[in-house]
């Protein structure tokens, strides 16, 4: 039988998760700018299929409850270190070769920042995952035999 693979709930009073529903987006200073992350939108997540697809698949790799913490999530990136670049370039609106030249305490600001905005995105997917690879081996049983 499947087994639903359900999100931690959040520990809090839910004031900041729903301003962070409404406007997950981050500024920070870094790199010498001051950079926006903000949410992967539908079209961008579309054009994007291929790069997040192949962390999507990596991060179900590594986790079989939906949990994916920093040791994951950095090993998942270092797999995909041009997807990674790319998804960052595309969220916070910057080019490619800036992403490239920044520090590793900026990259990693600014991946953490990436994460934090955009989680619930790439969560929803693997736990969907997960979740479909339950239900395959409960659906497809063993098989009969002939009378």
């Amino acid at each position: 039988m499947a087994r639903k693979v359900k999100r931690p709930e959040p520990q809090s009073d839910g004031t900041a998760d729903v301003l962070t529903v409404l406007q997950p987006n981050r500024s920070l200073p870094i790199g010498g700018r001051t950079v926006t992350v903000r949410e992967l939108g539908f079209f961008e997540s579309l054009r994007l299929h291929a790069e997040i697809a192949g962390l999507v698949s990596d991060l179900v790799e590594q986790t079989d409850d939906g949990n994916v913490d920093l040791a994951r999530l950095h090993r998942v990136c270092a797999q995909h270190p041009d997807a990674t670049v790319a998804l960052l370039a595309q969220a916070s609106d910057q080019p490619v070769e800036w992403v490239r030249a920044l520090s590793a305490g900026h990259g990693d600001l600014l991946l953490l920042t990436f994460w934090a905005v955009n989680a619930d995105f790439f969560l929803q997917r693997v736990i969907a995952a997960l979740e479909l690879r339950r239900a395959v081996p409960a659906t497809t049983g063993p098989a009969s035999s002939p009378p």
